[in-house]
């Protein structure tokens, strides 16, 4: 029989190794953020004055809303409140189901109200995959415009949980159509520092959307849709759409906000990550310098279940439905952009066997001390060696990872919550760790079964006016006893995987 010690010491060796090769890989993002001066914050400043000098370009919103009942009025009211565009120049499309009523509704009055809202009724029941109801909007989008003989410059996606920034539409306008799908960053609300689970968002986005997508640009890589703040030339879209089938986004993905981004850059689409900060502006001292940036603000999954689930759907999407639909197709820098888009399935395996490993130094350490047995980690980590040394490097690497992380969480939210991000950090991996187990399991599932893959809707809380004005975070999202309004949650969307036809 093998030696168990002998068995962990010759994985720590491969291990260590495949963990410093991811360092490497993170090290080389770090290394351009810097080399290529993507931290100065002067360079993305923008004025408001400019902005609202800017021609404001009609903009069509599409808003997928499946028992949104709850949240989607709320969403409206205070986006139209917050918008600072002429409101005869955008307008909602909610796209609805013939059974559900009570979202449908919630619509209803909305527009009756005034507001740049129109509703768009799938022509089937409900529920299908948030991409078949992207389809029907953009359908509801070309028929309002047959209507009253009008055209929409841009089509925006936004989710009914979005707060979407005042200056956010007058930056497309700017934006577009020098660049034909504009990105803007994404970010969660504030949040109490007791919030962990949704603390994690906090820290992936932060770093994800400051950092690693500006890179991403730079050495002309794949800009993915966040299914959020995604502004799309108008004319571009159309041919898009006309090049799938008069089906822009993919019924069958789970992910279809990252597959249309892929799809604009592979067609070689002029793609841009905008994100920009409002520089102070002398001749306008009502409008002072804002260091965030123009981004959408939302809440994301407080509970552990609800966060494993919907990370497994990205993983799912991403990692395992994506690489088999597309491939590896692209120039370099987009095929780079997609390995580190795909690696979290191996990366997570990494994570996986080095808590296994640390869990076996533990238990032999702990049971040579109760048992008084003579047992030592130098017997897998030998002192001098090359495993010690990986360790090492490894541990270093782990430690400017928490501090990067730490920095783009100051930066947005504060020191309170940036000392955090290490807890967060060990229970994101937790969380990681959990949807890679469910993703994996569902993907062989599906392949062996061909049963169909299925998309988990996550449930949204929507913060009340009252607190954003106030910037009370702990108050933000709650009702009126108290409570985050939320929709309802956690229902399995089967996916749609042939096209409909009206």
């Amino acid at each position: 029989m093998i030696d168990p010690d002998t068995i962990a010491r010759v994985m720590a060796g491969p291990l260590g190794g495949a963990i410093l090769l991811n360092q490497l890989d993170e090290l080389f993002i770090d290394v351009n953020y810097l080399a290529r001066r993507l931290h100065r914050r002067s360079a993305t400043a923008v004025s408001a004055a400019l902005l609202r000098r800017v021609e404001p370009k009609r903009t069509a919103i599409l808003l997928p809303a499946w028992r949104e009942e709850d949240v989607i009025e709320r969403m409206l009211e205070l986006n139209v409140s917050r918008i600072d565009f002429p409101r005869d120049r955008y307008v909602f499309f909610c796209g609805t189901y013939q059974n559900d009523p009570a979202t449908q509704a919630r619509v209803d009055r909305a527009a009756a109200r005034g507001w740049p809202v129109r509703k768009v009724v799938v022509p089937h029941a409900g529920p299908t995959s948030k991409a078949d109801c992207l389809n029907w909007i953009y359908q509801g989008v070309v028929l309002h415009e047959r209507e009253r003989g009008t055209r929409f410059d841009i089509l925006l996606m936004h989710d009914a949980e979005d707060v979407i920034h005042p200056l956010a539409l007058r930056l497309y306008s700017l934006l577009v159509p020098k660049h034909e799908f504009v990105q803007t960053p994404v970010f969660s609300l504030p949040l109490d520092a007791s919030q962990v689970v949704a603390g994690t968002y906090i820290d992936e986005f932060a770093e994800h959307h400051l950092k690693e997508l500006p890179v991403r640009q730079a050495i002309g890589g794949l800009i993915p849709s966040a299914g959020v703040g995604s502004a799309f030339e108008r004319r571009a879209f159309e041919q898009i759409a006309l090049a799938h089938a008069q089906q822009p986004f993919d019924p069958a993905s789970l992910t279809e906000d990252y597959e249309i981004g892929l799809r604009f850059r592979l067609a070689r689409r002029r793609t841009h990550f905008a994100c920009y900060r409002i520089a102070a502006d002398p001749d306008d001292p009502e409008a002072p310098a804002h260091d965030d940036p123009i981004a959408t603000r939302e809440y994301f999954p407080d509970r552990f279940q609800a966060s494993v689930r919907q990370r497994s759907r990205w993983i799912l999407g991403i990692s395992l439905q994506t690489w088999e639909s597309a491939g590896w197709q692209g120039p370099a820098a987009v095929r780079y952009c997609l390995w580190r888009d795909r690696k979290a399935v191996l990366t997570n395996a990494l994570l996986a066997l080095s808590y296994a490993l640390l869990a076996y130094v533990v238990v032999r350490v702990w049971t040579a001390g109760m048992t008084g047995a003579s047992w030592s980690p130098a017997r897998i980590v030998p002192a001098g060696g090359l495993i010690q040394a990986l360790l090492l490097v490894n541990l270093a690497g782990f430690l400017l990872r928490v501090g990067v992380k730490m920095g783009f969480v100051g930066r947005l939210y504060g020191a309170r919550l940036a000392t955090l991000c290490l807890p967060r950090l060990l229970v994101a991996n937790v969380i990681s760790l959990a949807a890679t187990a469910r993703a994996v399991v569902t993907y062989v599932r599906h392949l062996v079964t061909g049963e169909p893959l299925r998309w988990v809707k996550t449930s949204h809380a929507f913060p009340s006016a009252e607190a954003l004005a106030a910037g009370d975070a702990q108050a933000a999202g709650a009702d009126d006893r108290g409570r985050p309004a939320r929709s309802d949650g956690q229902r399995v969307i089967p996916l749609v995987r042939e096209a409909r036809r009206s």
